[in-house]
C-alpha cells in the first residue's frame, strides 16, 4: 500500500515539475507542440477506428457548379433504399401527379452489396463557425456547408466500395435517367447575387410537320439536326467541339420560337433560355454554361435587342496612332446598370471557345428580327453555323397550316389565297389566328377560308393605300 502511495507521489511530483518547466517554455514551442498533437490524435484514431467514410457534397470542391455524384445518389437511393427510412420528405415532380420521396436531412438508410454494409446519411446544410472550432478559422473558408451524403463502411470493403459499389450507383443512376427522363425548359434567375438555373417540364406541340416554312428548307433543318445528333464521332475526328451555331432571323410571328420547340421535339433535348439581362458578369455566364447538361438547346432571344458598344483605351501617343486596347461590352438594352454586363468575348467564349468545349452535344439558337444590326464576329460561321431565315407565309406554308389547323388539303379558294399571299406579306401566327375557331363555335373550313380571304384583301387594301404615289416616286428619283 505504501509503495502504491509513493508510485503516486512520484507521478505527482513529476507531472508538477513537467507543469513547470512547460510554463518557461517559449511560446513558439508551445505551437508547434498543439500542432504535433492535433495532427497525431487524428491519425490514432483513424488507425484503431475500424470504419472509413467517404463524403459527396452538393457542390463541387469549388463550389462553382453542382456536383452530379450527388444527384446520382440521391436518386440510387430513392429507387433501392427508402422501404427502411424512417423520416422522408415528398415532392411533387415533373410529370403531373408525380410524388418524389427522397431522405430527409440528417436521415440514414442501410444498403447491402455483395455481403458488405453501406451506411448512407444525408447531413444537412451547416455553418462552420458554429461552435467556433479552429477549422471555422482557417482562411478563405466559407461560413457554409452544403448539404452531403456520407457514406460509412468498413476499411476491409474499402477497394470492394471504390472499384465496384460506387460505379454500380453511377450506372444504375444513368439507367434510370434514360428510363424516366423528361424533357425541361430552363431559365436562370439571380439569388443572393448568384444566378441559377429552374426548370419545368417542357412539352412543345410544334414539330417540324406542322412548321409554316418551305418544305425543301425545313427538310435541310430536319437533317442537318439528325446528322449533328449522330456526329460525335466526327467531332471527335476533327478535333472540334460537340456544338452547333443555328441564327433564326425574320419578322415577328414568322416562327421562330416554334422552330425551337420543333428541334426540342425532333432531338429530344431540354431547352435553355438563357436571359442575359440578370446576368452581372462573364464568371456568372460561365458558371451558367457549366451547369447545363449535355444534350441540350441554349437559346438566347431577341440577340438584336443587346446593343454592342465599342470603347477603346488609348495609352500614351505611339499606342492613339497605332494599336489601341480596345474592349468590346455587351450593353443591355434596358440600361440597367444594377444589372452588370459581360463583355462580348466573353459570349464569344461561351459560345465557340475554351468554355464551350466543357460539355457536348449542344446546341445554340440565337434568334432576332434585325440581322443587320448584329456585329458579325457574333454570328459568324463556325459560331452560328446555320443561317436560318423565318421569312413571311407564302402558298406552301398556307397549305400546312390549313392541314394542321381545318385538316383539308385542298379547296376551292386556295387559288385565290395563294395569290394574295404572294401579294403581301403575311406572318405564319396572322393566317393561324384567322384559321383558329372563334369561342366555342367551331367555324367550319369554308368559313374560315372565306374569313382569311376578306383579311388578306382588307391588308392589301391598307398596303395600297400606305404606298406613295407613283408620281410622287419619279419625282423624288428626280431630285
Amino acid at each position: 500500500m505504501a509503495l502504491s502511495v509513493d508510485k503516486w507521489v512520484g507521478f505527482g511530483s513529476a507531472m508538477a515539475g513537467f507543469g513547470l518547466l512547460w510554463s518557461r517554455m517559449p511560446e513558439h514551442v508551445h505551437d508547434e507542440a498543439r500542432y504535433i498533437i492535433s495532427s497525431l490524435v487524428p491519425m490514432l484514431m483513424s488507425y484503431f477506428n475500424p470504419y472509413q467514410q467517404i463524403s459527396i457534397s452538393e457542390l463541387d470542391a469549388e463550389r462553382f457548379r453542382r456536383n452530379e455524384m450527388f444527384d446520382a445518389v440521391s436518386i440510387y437511393l430513392r429507387s433501392t433504399c427508402l422501404d427502411v427510412a424512417s423520416k422522408l420528405k415528398a415532392e411533387l415532380g415533373n410529370k403531373k401527379d408525380d410524388l418524389l420521396i427522397s431522405l430527409d436531412d440528417n436521415q440514414g438508410v442501410v444498403d447491402n452489396f455483395d455481403g458488405a454494409r453501406m451506411w448512407w446519411r444525408l447531413c444537412p446544410k451547416s455553418s462552420k463557425k458554429r461552435g467556433g472550432t479552429i477549422i471555422s478559422l482557417l482562411p478563405g473558408d466559407s461560413d457554409e456547408q452544403p448539404r452531403c451524403y456520407r457514406l460509412v463502411f468498413h476499411k476491409r470493403h474499402r477497394k470492394l466500395v471504390l472499384d465496384s459499389y460506387l460505379p454500380s450507383v453511377i450506372r444504375q443512376w444513368r439507367e434510370l435517367i434514360a428510363k424516366n427522363r423528361q424533357r425541361l425548359l430552363f431559365t436562370n434567375y439571380s439569388r443572393e447575387g448568384k444566378s441559377h438555373w429552374i426548370n419545368v417540364p417542357y412539352n412543345p406541340p410544334a414539330t417540324f410537320d406542322m412548321l409554316a416554312m418551305d418544305h425543301s428548307k425545313k427538310d435541310e433543318v430536319m437533317e442537318d439536326l439528325k446528322a449533328f445528333s449522330k456526329a460525335k464521332e466526327y467531332h471527335s475526328k476533327v478535333g472540334k467541339a460537340w456544338k452547333r451555331g443555328y441564327l433564326l432571323h425574320g419578322p415577328p410571328g414568322t416562327g421562330k420560337s416554334t422552330m425551337i420547340g420543333a428541334m426540342a421535339n425532333l432531338l429530344d433535348y431540354d431547352v435553355y433560355d438563357l436571359d442575359l439581362t440578370s446576368i452581372k458578369d462573364n464568371a456568372e455566364l460561365r458558371k451558367l454554361f457549366l451547369d447545363t447538361r449535355d444534350k441540350s438547346i441554349i437559346v438566347i432571344e431577341e440577340i438584336d435587342a443587346i446593343e454592342v458598344e465599342l470603347t477603346a483605351k488609348r495609352h500614351g501617343k505611339e499606342a492613339a496612332e497605332e494599336n489601341s486596347d480596345k474592349h468590346l461590352v455587351i450593353k443591355l438594352s434596358d440600361n440597367n446598370k444594377d444589372n452588370g454586363k459581360v463583355t462580348l468575348s466573353g459570349l464569344l467564349s461561351f459560345v465557340d471557345g475554351l468554355w464551350s468545349a466543357c460539355g457536348s452535344e449542344r446546341i445554340f439558337v440565337f434568334t432576332t428580327n434585325h440581322v443587320d444590326r448584329l456585329d458579325p464576329t457574333l454570328i459568324r460561321r463556325g459560331r452560328m453555323d446555320r443561317h436560318i431565315e423565318m421569312s413571311y407565309c407564302r402558298f406552301e406554308a398556307f397549305k400546312m397550316l390549313a392541314k394542321s389547323y381545318l385538316d383539308i388539303t385542298n379547296h376551292s379558294l386556295f387559288g385565290e389565297i395563294g395569290q394574295l399571299l404572294d401579294e403581301i406579306d403575311t406572318t405564319p401566327a396572322d393566317l393561324a389566328d384567322n384559321l383558329m375557331p372563334r369561342g366555342k363555335r367551331r367555324r367550319e373550313a369554308d368559313d374560315c377560308l372565306a374569313g382569311l380571304v376578306e383579311t388578306l384583301e382588307k391588308n392589301k387594301a391598307k398596303m395600297k393605300s400606305a404606298a406613295p404615289p407613283m408620281d410622287s416616286m419619279e419625282e423624288a428619283k428626280e431630285e
